[in-house]
């Protein structure tokens, strides 16, 4: 098996969760030589000539870095954004608010009318429809989540 492919069968296999000891014989020991389980896959990289043995943790994280990865999941804390906005409906059913919010330039989007879900069930007391309101909000998977409104 050639490096790379070695390479590859290891992330997949930290993506799953598996350790190489789980599998068949020919990945025992690559944890000594690199500790998969603790490294963010390196997608979109060339990972040809690129020496891998006796690479620690602290290195894999400097060389994604460094090839523009993306830092380990404990280490990254979540963006939020701000925007000013008017409550045009609250369905708290869905734990969901529809904002007319100003332009946000972080995100490039244009003023608009969307959906946000609702983090926290206290925030309801500030969101009334008509109001203006300040919001911070994070992204969520797929949605855009308030955690906080002034």
């Amino acid at each position: 098996m050639s490096r790379t492919a070695t390479i590859s069968l290891i992330l997949a296999m930290a993506a799953s969760g598996l350790s190489s000891a789980q599998q068949p014989g020919s990945m025992k020991g690559m944890e000594k030589d690199m500790d998969m389980q603790k490294c963010m896959a390196m997608k979109n990289s060339d990972m040809k000539g690129m020496n891998m043995k006796d690479m620690d943790m602290q290195k894999c994280q400097a060389m994604m870095n460094e090839k523009g990865g993306v830092q380990h999941k404990e280490s990254t804390k979540a963006m939020s954004y701000e925007a000013e906005a008017v409550v045009k409906a609250v369905d708290r059913s869905k734990a969901r608010v529809t904002l007319a919010h100003e332009a946000i330039k972080s995100l490039n989007w244009p003023a608009m009318t969307m959906k946000f879900g609702v983090k926290d069930k206290s925030l309801y007391e500030r969101l009334a429809v008509g109001k203006k309101v300040h919001v911070e909000f994070t992204k969520n998977g797929q949605d855009y989540v308030v955690i906080a409104v002034n």
